[in-house]
């Protein structure tokens, strides 16, 4: 997946949007600016079933379809 920006002074974490779902509270290395991206039980839950969905659909369509 695409790496996210540190969203205060927009530099590259170098983190995965994966990374930052394990791990919700850190500090830009750049900035030094404390980040907060905690989500509700409800909300972790449904992010996991798009991100399982789409692991099934990248399966069922492997050598048919390039995925970036």
């Amino acid at each position: 997946m695409a790496q996210m920006p540190c969203p205060s002074c927009k530099k590259p974490l170098g983190l995965t949007f994966e990374f930052i779902q394990k791990n919700p509270i850190m500090q830009c290395p750049h900035c030094k600016t404390i980040m907060n991206f905690s989500v509700s039980p409800e909300i972790e839950k449904k992010m996991k079933e798009g991100l399982a969905e789409i692991e099934r659909i990248k399966k069922k369509y492997k050598g048919m379809v390039k995925f970036g």
